[in-house]
Protein backbone atom coordinates (compact mmCIF):
# COMPACT_ATOMS: atom_id res chain seq x y z
CA UNK A 1 0.00 0.00 0.00
CA UNK A 2 1.18 3.58 -0.74
CA UNK A 3 1.67 5.76 1.76
CA UNK A 4 0.83 9.45 0.92
CA UNK A 5 4.54 10.73 3.30
CA UNK A 6 2.53 10.00 6.45
CA UNK A 7 5.35 7.28 7.62
CA UNK A 8 6.91 8.49 11.04
CA UNK A 9 10.38 10.88 10.78
CA UNK A 10 13.06 10.63 13.23
CA UNK A 11 13.21 14.37 14.35
CA UNK A 12 15.56 15.94 16.29
CA UNK A 13 14.44 16.21 19.95
CA UNK A 14 14.94 19.74 21.48
CA UNK A 15 16.94 18.78 24.08
CA UNK A 16 19.23 16.57 23.06
CA UNK A 17 22.37 19.01 22.63
CA UNK A 18 25.18 20.54 24.48
CA UNK A 19 27.17 23.97 24.58
CA UNK A 20 31.54 23.08 24.85
CA UNK A 21 32.79 25.73 25.67
CA UNK A 22 36.24 25.76 27.53
CA UNK A 23 35.88 25.62 31.72
CA UNK A 24 32.16 25.43 31.85
CA UNK A 25 30.55 22.46 32.93
CA UNK A 26 27.97 21.19 29.88
CA UNK A 27 25.95 19.58 31.94
CA UNK A 28 24.67 22.49 33.41
CA UNK A 29 23.17 24.37 30.16
CA UNK A 30 19.49 24.18 30.00
CA UNK A 31 18.81 26.38 26.77
CA UNK A 32 20.68 27.79 24.20
CA UNK A 33 19.54 29.31 20.40
CA UNK A 34 21.02 28.39 17.36
CA UNK A 35 23.07 30.36 15.08
CA UNK A 36 22.05 32.30 12.52
CA UNK A 37 22.89 34.16 9.16
CA UNK A 38 21.08 37.03 7.76
CA UNK A 39 22.93 38.93 4.76
CA UNK A 40 22.71 42.48 3.98
CA UNK A 41 20.76 43.40 0.79
CA UNK A 42 22.90 45.81 -1.65
CA UNK A 43 21.09 47.28 -4.77
CA UNK A 44 21.86 49.08 -7.31
CA UNK A 45 20.41 50.33 -10.29
CA UNK A 46 21.90 50.13 -13.83
CA UNK A 47 21.54 52.67 -16.49
CA UNK A 48 18.20 52.20 -18.74
CA UNK A 49 17.16 49.05 -16.17
CA UNK A 50 13.85 49.62 -14.63
CA UNK A 51 14.29 47.65 -11.64
CA UNK A 52 17.59 47.47 -9.01
CA UNK A 53 19.62 44.92 -9.50
CA UNK A 54 19.81 42.82 -5.92
CA UNK A 55 22.56 40.62 -4.89
CA UNK A 56 23.89 39.31 -1.40
CA UNK A 57 26.00 41.97 0.81
CA UNK A 58 28.00 41.35 3.84
CA UNK A 59 26.88 38.46 6.54
CA UNK A 60 26.02 38.95 9.82
CA UNK A 61 25.90 36.56 12.41
CA UNK A 62 23.20 36.95 14.97
CA UNK A 63 24.21 37.02 19.18
CA UNK A 64 23.81 33.52 20.74
CA UNK A 65 22.05 33.48 24.41
CA UNK A 66 22.87 30.57 26.88
CA UNK A 67 21.05 29.67 30.09
CA UNK A 68 22.81 27.33 32.19
CA UNK A 69 22.16 26.89 36.28
CA UNK A 70 24.62 27.48 38.81
CA UNK A 71 26.24 25.68 41.74
CA UNK A 72 25.66 26.28 45.03
CA UNK A 73 28.97 25.27 46.32
CA UNK A 74 30.90 28.59 44.45
CA UNK A 75 33.37 26.91 41.98
CA UNK A 76 31.17 27.85 39.01
CA UNK A 77 33.26 30.84 38.22
CA UNK A 78 33.85 30.49 34.65
CA UNK A 79 30.79 33.04 33.33
CA UNK A 80 32.79 35.58 35.61
CA UNK A 81 36.30 34.87 34.92
CA UNK A 82 35.83 35.04 30.71
CA UNK A 83 34.59 38.58 31.43
CA UNK A 84 37.60 40.09 33.76
CA UNK A 85 39.71 39.12 30.23
CA UNK A 86 37.87 41.13 28.66
CA UNK A 87 38.10 43.94 31.26
CA UNK A 88 41.66 42.97 31.37
CA UNK A 89 42.30 44.05 28.00
CA UNK A 90 40.07 46.91 27.72
CA UNK A 91 42.22 48.48 30.96
CA UNK A 92 45.05 48.34 28.57
CA UNK A 93 46.89 45.48 30.62
CA UNK A 94 49.06 44.26 28.03
CA UNK A 95 46.33 41.69 26.76
CA UNK A 96 44.89 41.91 23.02
CA UNK A 97 41.27 40.38 22.33
CA UNK A 98 42.35 37.13 21.31
CA UNK A 99 42.96 36.45 24.86
CA UNK A 100 39.23 36.63 25.45
CA UNK A 101 38.16 35.36 22.65
CA UNK A 102 36.93 31.26 22.47
CA UNK A 103 35.42 28.59 19.87
CA UNK A 104 32.35 27.70 21.41
CA UNK A 105 30.60 24.56 19.88
CA UNK A 106 26.86 23.67 19.91
CA UNK A 107 26.37 19.90 19.47
CA UNK A 108 23.15 18.53 18.99
CA UNK A 109 22.40 14.61 19.34
CA UNK A 110 19.91 11.82 17.41
CA UNK A 111 18.03 9.98 19.74
CA UNK A 112 20.89 7.24 20.45
CA UNK A 113 22.89 9.91 21.44
CA UNK A 114 25.18 10.19 18.45
CA UNK A 115 26.35 13.65 17.73
CA UNK A 116 24.87 14.52 14.22
CA UNK A 117 25.50 18.15 13.81
CA UNK A 118 28.11 20.63 15.69
CA UNK A 119 28.17 24.46 15.19
CA UNK A 120 31.35 26.40 15.92
CA UNK A 121 31.08 29.78 16.93
CA UNK A 122 34.75 31.20 16.00
CA UNK A 123 35.86 34.39 18.39
CA UNK A 124 33.51 33.90 20.70
CA UNK A 125 33.21 36.90 23.29
CA UNK A 126 30.59 37.60 26.52
CA UNK A 127 28.82 40.92 25.11
CA UNK A 128 26.22 40.46 28.33
CA UNK A 129 25.80 38.33 31.47
CA UNK A 130 22.97 38.17 33.48
CA UNK A 131 20.95 36.50 36.46
CA UNK A 132 17.80 36.48 37.34
CA UNK A 133 16.19 37.75 40.22
CA UNK A 134 16.32 36.52 43.43
CA UNK A 135 12.41 35.77 45.21
CA UNK A 136 11.90 34.35 48.59
CA UNK A 137 8.50 33.04 47.50
CA UNK A 138 10.30 31.17 44.74
CA UNK A 139 11.44 27.36 44.53
CA UNK A 140 13.30 28.03 41.28
CA UNK A 141 16.93 27.81 40.13
CA UNK A 142 19.04 30.64 39.84
CA UNK A 143 20.05 30.62 36.17
CA UNK A 144 23.15 32.60 34.06
CA UNK A 145 22.19 33.87 31.11
CA UNK A 146 25.07 34.84 28.46
CA UNK A 147 24.73 36.81 25.58
CA UNK A 148 27.79 35.15 23.24
CA UNK A 149 29.23 37.51 20.32
CA UNK A 150 31.02 35.79 17.65
CA UNK A 151 32.55 36.54 13.95
CA UNK A 152 31.55 33.79 12.24
CA UNK A 153 30.09 30.00 12.66
CA UNK A 154 30.77 27.15 10.35
CA UNK A 155 28.72 23.87 10.45
CA UNK A 156 29.95 20.51 10.27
Amino acid sequence: MQYSGNTPKSLYQRYQFAVEINGFDYALFQKVKLPDIEFEEVAFAPAGSMFDQKVAGRAKFADITCEKGIRQDGTDREALNWVQKILDVNASSGSVPEDYMRDVDIVQYNRKGNETRRWTLHGAWVKKLEYGELEGKSNENVIEVMTLCYQYHSES
